[in-house]
Parts: C-alpha cells; sequence; structure tokens
C-alpha cells in the first residue's frame, strides 16, 4: 500500500499519494505537481521502500545523448542531430536513423 498525506501547498490540500524524484531526492504532489517542503530522510526512504517514484515522461523521437547522458528530444542544426543539453552533434545514429528522424523531427515541430 503505497504512502499518502495531504498536501502542503497553498490551493490544493488534498489527500493524496506523494511521489519522490530519485534524481533529486523531492517529493512532490502527485495532484497539484508541487514540491512537498518538511519531508524528513524517514518519509522518503519509506517512499523508496515502496518505490512511490516520479513517472518518467515518454518523450516522442527521444534520443540519449553519449556525453551528458541525457534523454531528450534532438535538435536539427545545418543538416545535423544535436543535443538539446549540451549541443553536441550526435555521431552514434545511423545514417538511415537519422534521415527518418529528420523528418519526423520536422513534422512533430509543425504540429507543435
Amino acid at each position: 500500500m503505497p504512502f499518502s498525506m495531504t498536501c502542503t501547498n497553498r490551493g490544493c490540500g488534498d489527500l493524496m499519494e506523494p511521489y519522490l524524484d530519485p534524481s533529486t531526492d523531492k517529493v512532490f504532489c502527485s495532484k497539484c505537481d508541487k514540491e512537498l517542503v518538511n519531508i524528513t530522510h524517514f518519509i522518503k526512504a519509506q517512499m523508496k521502500q515502496f518505490k512511490q517514484f516520479k513517472p518518467k515522461k515518454n518523450i516522442s523521437f527521444a534520443v540519449k545523448c553519449k556525453k551528458c547522458n541525457t534523454e531528450d528530444r534532438p535538435l536539427i542544426k545545418n543538416k545535423d542531430i544535436i543535443c538539446p543539453s549540451c549541443k553536441t552533434i550526435h555521431s552514434h545514429l545511423s545514417q538511415a536513423f537519422k534521415i527518418m528522424l529528420m523528418e519526423q523531427l520536422k513534422k512533430a515541430s509543425q504540429d507543435i
């Protein structure tokens, strides 16, 4: 059974099941998605044991960068596919995949 508590943020105050972001070790409300402050180490350890982690966002056409290890939708610059975080060229991708990815990224940017 997951750990539940009341949200302490102004405007929310709902009873919910908070989640933990394992990379930052911060706790967030599952209703308003704001950070909950004054959460003890014991509660965080309990949430880790129950595996109440922040759900991973699925990003379409995401590529993992070999340099900075971030997984995000790449950018197109001068017919090169680059990482949006560290601005390095994704050289580990095959040519066929690069062609398909460029076409799909152009379509995705038009949809937005």
